[in-house]
């Protein structure tokens, strides 16, 4: 009867436990992180919107790397942007901004297509544990987010011709080409057998000595095509080392690296220039028009902030 006794209140001890870290769990996840004009934030809707955010840059097929550093950035800043969120999307709400279904059908579609099949997609979106649904709430709010920026940020800015020029005139350092070589190139890869990659490396060689066309050589012994125009700087320096002594038609010796060993044919040098404006004018207009929108959505967002009340806890 006694070991019964204890058996139940270890039970007992154990429900209770589990009961208090539940009850700890939720307390927590209802624990509020930031206020927004009448809303609350709580530490839910903050995990919420940052894993919402991963499973969209994932579905879409962006960049791992990209994603890391978007990422990385939000477990510092998460709370920031997920305010900054609220505000753009109450603005939106304000002006009367609304997103068709089509829309975002329209969009849903095109993450879908990036997919060999629809349920590789589904399959892609279970492993990421979301759904359909919370995917087409954050297309919702992006699609939101974009026409208000486009209306209240971008609509306003313009980049006139006399900036482009003045760019130009005051940066023109930014401009100078480097000397280039338009090269043919044959790389033979060490991979596992370093003295098998001399041996081929020297058969292409004396093949060319023995005027076979470098272009034959290289669709035979060459494991990636050609490097094509180089400019100084873009190679290691002792491969530029040689390759910018060569003259036009001549042959490189071997050029050994850590990775294998390349022959190179420089068909031409072209001399370091400054480039035109005309060549450069539309890069310039970019920069220019990037700069101002960064900084007029900086400072489009600090009034909207100004003009509600944020509360962010620490």
């Amino acid at each position: 009867m006694r070991s019964v006794i204890k058996l139940l209140r270890k039970i007992f001890l154990g429900v209770t436990l589990l009961l208090c870290l539940s009850v700890q769990s939720w307390a927590l996840e209802d624990a509020i992180v930031a206020i927004v004009n009448d809303e609350i934030i709580t530490l839910r809707d903050l995990r919420d919107y940052i894993h919402a955010t991963y499973v969209s840059l994932v579905t879409e097929g962006v960049d791992p790397k990209t994603v890391r550093e978007i990422m990385t950035d939000l477990e510092v800043n998460g709370i920031n942007k997920l305010v900054e969120d609220k505000l753009i999307l109450s603005k939106a709400t304000v002006a009367g901004i609304e997103v068709r279904e089509k829309l975002v059908d329209e969009r849903l579609e095109e993450i879908k297509s990036q997919y060999k099949s629809a349920e590789q997609f589904l399959e892609a979106l279970v492993k990421n544990g979301s759904t359909i649904t919370e995917l087409r709430k954050k297309i919702l709010d992006q699609l939101k987010i974009k026409f208000i920026i486009e209306n209240e940020v971008k609509s306003k800015i313009f980049v006139n011709p006399q900036e482009v020029t003045q760019y130009y005139e005051k940066n023109l350092e930014e401009f100078q080409k480097k000397e280039r070589a338009n090269v043919d190139s044959i790389y033979i890869a060490f991979a596992q057998d370093k003295e098998l990659a001399r041996k081929r490396a020297g058969e292409a060689l004396n093949l060319i000595k023995q005027n076979k066309t470098f272009a034959e050589v290289a669709k035979e012994y060459s494991d990636t095509p050609s490097v094509g125009t180089v400019s100084k700087g873009q190679l290691l320096e002792t491969v530029e080392d040689t390759l910018f002594r060569l003259e036009p038609g001549e042959v490189s010796a071997l050029i050994e690296i850590d990775s294998g060993i390349y022959i190179f044919k420089l068909n031409n040098k072209i001399p370091a220039q400054l480039a035109g404006l005309n060549e450069v004018k539309d890069a310039i207009y970019n920069h220019i028009y990037r700069n101002k929108f960064r900084n007029r959505l900086t400072t489009w967002i600090d009034t909207l902030k100004k003009s509600a009340y944020v509360e962010i806890k620490k």
